[in-house]
């Protein structure tokens, strides 16, 4: 009896940490700057300096709010995201991993000047991501190109 009992006060209070944690993320992603990878083998960036890390910006024509609204419906048709910020010329999105739920961090700058959106993503915990990132980036990508035509 004290072996279920403890087995669920864990779950709930994993549960309950781990929606803390999206919720303190949510306050922290910048605004309108990439966040910079670290040294870890898990991020992926269009401002990457090394080539481990570097990633290409996708470029865009049009007025960038028609980029921007075309960049979420992408976005929104994949599974597991929700943007937690959504304000002109940025976003900010969270991944989740479909077995076991872990968080990737995306974000998005438009840049009008340069016709292009820079972009970063990052696993929020772990050292390693199969490529997970760049693969999904890829995808957006390959979508967003997909959309304007």
């Amino acid at each position: 009896m004290r072996f279920i009992l403890a087995a669920l006060v864990s779950i709930v209070l994993a549960f309950t940490i781990a929606s803390l944690a999206t919720e303190t993320v949510k306050e922290t992603l910048p605004v309108k700057a990439l966040a910079v990878c670290s040294s870890r083998p898990n991020c992926v960036s269009s401002l990457g300096t090394d080539k481990a890390h570097r990633i290409p910006p996708i470029s865009f024509t049009g007025p960038v709010e028609a980029a921007q609204e075309r960049l979420l419906r992408v976005i929104r048709l994949m599974p597991r995201s929700e943007i937690v910020k959504e304000e002109p010329g940025y976003l900010a999105v969270l991944f989740r991993s479909k077995v076991f739920g872990f968080v990737d961090e995306a974000e998005f700058v438009f840049d009008e000047k340069g016709r292009e959106i820079n972009l970063r993503s990052g696993a929020r915990t772990g050292y390693y991501d199969f490529g997970v990132n760049r693969s999904r980036l890829e995808k957006i990508r390959q979508s967003f190109l997909e959309v304007e035509k």
